[in-house]
C-alpha cells in the first residue's frame, strides 16, 4: 500500500509532469485542476511556478509570453466547464454518497468562502487548494450569473497563472543554481499554498459549516 501511494505521489510530481508529458499534460493538468472536480489533488500552484523555471530550457522549450498566455486560457477555460457542470449536474452530485473525489463538505467551504469575499473570491480563491476546484462548480449550482462570473474568471485565471509562473521565470533569472533545487521548492510550494486551505478548514469546523 505505501508503495502504490509513493508511486500516485511520483506521478503527481510537478516536475515529472513537465518532464514527461511537456506543455500539453501541462496544459491539461491545469484545465483538469480548475475544469473537474476529481481534479482537485492535483499539484496546480507548483506546477505553474516550476513551469516559470523550466520556461525557455529543453524540456519546455516555449517563450514565457506563450506560456502564460496558454496557461490562462487552459484556467479560464476550466472554470467555465466547471460552472456548466454545476448547472447541470450539481444537485445531482450533491445526492451522491461522499467519497474520496466528491464531498459535500469541499462544495460547502466552498459556497462559505464566496458568500465572505462575494465575487473576489472567484480571483483570490484561484491560490487556494480545493476552493480554487470547487467554487465554478458551486456558483454553477446556485446559477450565480454567469456574465459576471466569467468577468472575474477571465481575471482570476490571469491574475492566478502569471503571477506564478512569472515568480518562478524571474526568480530562475535572478538566481540561476535555482534550478537544482527543484524538488525542495515543490515541497516548500506544497507547504505554503497549503496554509489557506488549512485556515479555511479551521474556519469552516469553528462556525459549525458541514
Amino acid at each position: 500500500m505505501i508503495e502504490f501511494i509513493q508511486s500516485i505521489l511520483e506521478l503527481l510530481s510537478p516536475e515529472l509532469i513537465i518532464r514527461r508529458g511537456g506543455l500539453l499534460l501541462l496544459l491539461a493538468v491545469i484545465f483538469t485542476e480548475n475544469g473537474v472536480f476529481f481534479g482537485f489533488f492535483l499539484p496546480g500552484d507548483s506546477l505553474l511556478f516550476l513551469a516559470g523555471v523550466l520556461c525557455g530550457l529543453p524540456i519546455l522549450d516555449v517563450s514565457i509570453h506563450l506560456l502564460v498566455l496558454l496557461l490562462a486560457i487552459a484556467a479560464f477555460l476550466g472554470y467555465a466547464v466547471s460552472y456548466y457542470v454545476g448547472l447541470k449536474l450539481g444537485r445531482w452530485l450533491l445526492s451522491r454518497p461522499d467519497s474520496f473525489f466528491f464531498k459535500a463538505s469541499y462544495l460547502n467551504m466552498a459556497s462559505s468562502y464566496f458568500e465572505k469575499r462575494q465575487h473576489g473570491a472567484i480571483v483570490i480563491g484561484r491560490f487556494i487548494p480545493v476552493i480554487r476546484t470547487f467554487l465554478p462548480l458551486c456558483l454553477g449550482l446556485i446559477r450565480s450569473d454567469f456574465r459576471v462570473f466569467m468577468v472575474y474568471n477571465l481575471l482570476g485565471a490571469v491574475v492566478w497563472t502569471s503571477s506564478l509562473v512569472l515568480a518562478g521565470y524571474f526568480l530562475k533569472i535572478i538566481f540561476p543554481d535555482l534550478i537544482h533545487y527543484l524538488e525542495w521548492i515543490v515541497v516548500l510550494l506544497i507547504v505554503v499554498t497549503s496554509i489557506p486551505l488549512i485556515r479555511q478548514f479551521r474556519r469552516i469546523k469553528r462556525d459549525g459549516v458541514s
